[in-house]
């Protein structure tokens, strides 16, 4: 593949939130997440999984799931002050239960030898707390999931379909773990609603390169 053809295929990508009535081969999704799983990830434990949902009775028992803690949120007092972003989140956080497809992304638990020398540590040691917080910023596994997520997105969008990453249903962590047997060892971390697009939303801006990005000579 030449940069000027995978720059194509990164900059193309939309989330999309609107699919078409039309089903999704199995054999697409396959090749997708067989491609997912070649992502990097930490001590290469691959300790990830992936539960592909067709059942449109269970993707809409998921979507209410999600709208009813939505619906929960939106009613503490506390969030009056957002206005008319609470009730836009009220009309779209369910936008996934006309999906075709929904894929649900479940982590293990992943222990570096100096995560287990910080453990061993234990909480009594500031130096050791302070290095422990900084680690669990930006914990392995979820570093993990995230490239298996994006080689997903990238894979899914090289094949004509659409998806969206959304994290927003971890709002309802323990009712989709239950609905989709998710085992005790593994916690869900993203929904990826997925189909043939009907829609061609436009890009969103991106902040110029010199924002971004520092050069240490």
């Amino acid at each position: 593949m030449q940069f000027e053809e995978l720059a194509a295929l990164v900059q193309s990508r939309r989330s999309i939130r609107r699919y078409a009535d039309r089903e999704v081969p199995d054999e697409l999704l396959q090749r997708a997440l067989d491609l997912a799983v070649w992502a990097p990830n930490g001590g290469n434990r691959q300790s990830w999984a992936f539960y592909v949902v067709k059942d449109r009775q269970l993707i809409g028992k998921l979507a209410d799931a999600v709208k009813a803690k939505t619906e929960l949120m939106a009613g503490w007092p506390e969030a009056a002050r957002f206005g008319e972003s609470v009730r836009r989140w009220l009309r779209t956080s369910d936008f996934f239960r006309n999906a075709p497809v929904c894929i649900a992304v479940a982590t293990g638990c992943y222990e570096s030898v100096a995560d287990q020398v910080l453990a061993a540590r234990g909480a009594a040691d500031p130096q050791a707390v302070q290095i422990g917080e900084a680690r669990r910023v930006g914990a392995s596994r979820l570093q993990s999931a995230a490239a298996a997520i994006t080689t997903l997105l990238l894979s899914l969008h090289a094949q004509g379909l659409g998806a969206c990453w959304m994290a927003g249903p971890q709002q309802a962590k323990q009712e989709i773990e239950r609905l989709l047997e998710i085992p005790p060892e593994l916690d869900f971390v993203a929904l990826l609603p997925v189909g043939y697009p009907a829609e061609e939303p436009q890009p969103g801006p991106r902040r110029p390169r010199d924002e971004v990005v520092r050069f240490l000579r």
